[in-house]
């Protein structure tokens, strides 16, 4: 008996943690196109900032839409598999974009690959998230999201570099093509492993509007701003940090700019699991505020470090910059009705963790349009901002403790 109640529960981990890994490893790809474009093909700032807002954007707007369609529809498996199906359409688009477009198309045709892959990457984590959080209990739902962002963080790490060793054979543009070819494998397998898979319920039409408002708990509107605040700050330096490496740093955009980008990422492959064991042992808020704080303090020091010392510090800037998943999602179904659990997550990392990613890179490409020597300084402003974020966790709510709230009946 206890086989059957765990088997399913590994599959659900399983199959969810290749769709972190998929869409996380191609979302990376975001910010270094967006340095390929400043780099190499000589983009203005303002043609890069609108590529990397349309991207956050889009997946912003688009995320809230998908919990409630997958509120309603109890479709979560299938959803995740279409979701990485058009981000690998999107990553497909940039090959045709930088392979083949004039001068005059191409900030066209990077806006318009920009718009679809953010809009396959509003799928993956509040559905991801909704399904690991009806697997597991109270005191476990930390561990299994900290284990499922892991493998998100390992596809961010490994993506960069296996981009430039693939890129000696293929160039970078059809590196680009070869990984949303791989990725609309990975989707079918995904749909084939989670097809059948419901979060357990659906709502009638009727009660959608009414759900949207309940959703709204106090936990869930303070963790909304706390995230939306939290995410501009750090998505505006990792954003634009391939670029200051480029510019900056002296990389180039070469293999030892993916070395960078990839100890950066691979740290998290640690720090997930890892604060995902915390979050289910402490204060959920005290744990996001050590992130919040830690991250802002490594980039600081970063900025002030080089060599060895510098790659320590932004090894630590990712490992406590890269905690959202299970830290904010753990949080978000301790405050949510159990029946709006992907709406709920919607809200926190679509309009919060999400929507500040849309500010954050408009923020520091505002501050940078006479080219790229000020991002040093637009780093230390995130990373004030994010410090505040960590403070403001004082204000939440105090969550519900393990055991006095069953999660989702």
């Amino acid at each position: 008996m206890r086989t059957q109640t765990l088997e399913p529960r590994f599959r659900k981990l399983l199959f969810t943690s290749l769709g972190h890994f998929t869409n996380d490893g191609i979302g990376v790809f975001i910010p270094l196109i967006a340095d390929i474009l400043a780099f190499q093909r000589g983009a203005p700032t303002w043609q890069v900032t609108a590529v990397l807002v349309v991207y956050y954007l889009s997946s912003s707007l688009i995320s809230t839409y998908v919990g409630r369609l997958a509120d309603k529809s109890g479709r979560a498996g299938a959803m995740i598999a279409l979701g990485i199906a058009l981000l690998s359409t999107g990553i497909l688009g940039f090959y045709v974009t930088l392979a083949f477009a004039s001068s005059f198309l191409l900030p066209i045709l990077a806006i318009l690959s920009s718009f679809l892959t953010g809009t396959g990457s509003a799928f993956y984590h509040p559905l991801g998230a909704s399904i690991l959080q009806r697997a597991f209990d109270q005191n476990t739902k930390g561990k299994a999201l900290g284990v499922n962002g892991a493998m998100g963080s390992l596809g961010r790490a490994i993506y960069p570099s296996l981009f430039f060793v693939v890129a000696v054979v293929l160039t970078k543009p059809g590196a680009l093509a070869f990984f949303g070819l791989i990725g609309f494998l990975f989707s079918f397998i995904i749909w084939q492993g989670l097809k059948n898979e419901s979060i357990g319920f659906a709502t009638s039409r009727s009660k959608t509007g009414q759900k949207a408002s309940e959703s709204l708990t106090k936990g869930i509107l303070a963790l909304t701003i706390i995230a939306f605040v939290r995410s501009a700050a750090f998505q505006g330096i990792t954003a634009y940090i391939p670029t200051y490496l480029s510019f900056q740093k002296g990389l180039a955009v070469t293999s030892a700019l993916g070395i960078a980008l990839t100890l950066m990422y691979a740290s998290a492959i640690i720090g997930q699991p890892l604060f995902g064991i915390i979050v289910d042992r402490f204060d959920k808020r005290f744990v996001l505020t050590l992130s919040s704080t830690g991250s802002a303090f490594a980039i600081l020091g970063y900025l002030f470090a080089s060599g060895v010392t510098g790659l320590l510090l932004l090894s630590l800037f990712g490992f406590f910059t890269l905690t959202g998943f299970p830290l904010l999602l753990s949080l978000a179904s301790d405050y949510a009705p159990k029946d709006s659990s992907s709406l709920a997550n919607a809200l926190v990392w679509g309009i919060g963790s999400t929507g500040g990613s849309v500010v954050g890179p408009l923020i520091t490409g505002i501050m940078n349009l006479g080219g790229y020597a000020h991002l040093g300084f637009s780093f230390e402003v995130m990373a004030f901002a994010a410090l505040l974020s960590g403070v403001a966790t004082v204000f939440m709510p105090k969550p519900e403790k393990s055991g006095r709230l069953p999660m989702f009946g």
